[in-house]
């Protein structure tokens, strides 16, 4: 029985392929706020892009560039969700904002981080379920969480973001 698993897991493991997709830089102005601990801020505009043509996919690993226009010495929590944060009422916002910040909750799923040390970039990866079904859908909103942030104006914008799609049966 055991070897017929791994025979099994083997031919489906031949059965899959690796295919890249872009996906769009993303912008997050957080407008000199400095405190969110416990909240994840969403930009009000999901990343949006053409869903990929393949229907068959077993895993994503996204890979980009966290840019700050401030050096920063902070590791930033990354959040998936699919659900709009203007529909979800443990969300809020102000109308100065161009941000939701939203408790964690069900609709939200810690995807990965990224660790700035004194510096203005910081490369990340991001995995999860809900980044593979925003993908299916072509659209999403990542957000992000911190502990502490500078009361300057700070820019985060998410660079040369890439999806690794596993494909197959």
């Amino acid at each position: 029985m055991r070897r017929a698993a791994w025979l099994l897991g083997l031919l489906l493991a031949a059965c899959s392929a690796t295919l890249t997709m872009p996906l769009p830089d993303q912008v997050l102005n957080l407008h000199g706020l400095t405190y969110i601990a416990g909240q994840v801020a969403y930009p009000k505009e999901p990343l949006s892009f053409d869903p990929p043509p393949v229907s068959v996919i077993r895993g994503i690993r996204v890979e980009g560039i966290l840019e700050a226009s401030l050096p920063l010495n902070a590791t930033l929590e990354f959040y998936a969700r699919t659900q709009d944060p203007e529909n979800d009422p443990s969300c809020w916002t102000l109308p100065s904002f161009s941000f939701y910040l939203c408790s964690v909750g069900s609709s939200d799923e810690k995807v990965g981080e990224a660790a700035f040390q004194g510096s203005t970039q910081a490369a990340f990866t991001l995995q999860g379920n809900r980044l593979l079904e925003g993908l299916r859908a072509g659209r999403f909103f990542l957000g992000l969480k911190a502990s502490w942030l500078p009361a300057q104006q700070l820019t985060l914008t998410f660079k040369n973001m890439k999806a690794y799609l596993t494909v197959g049966l």
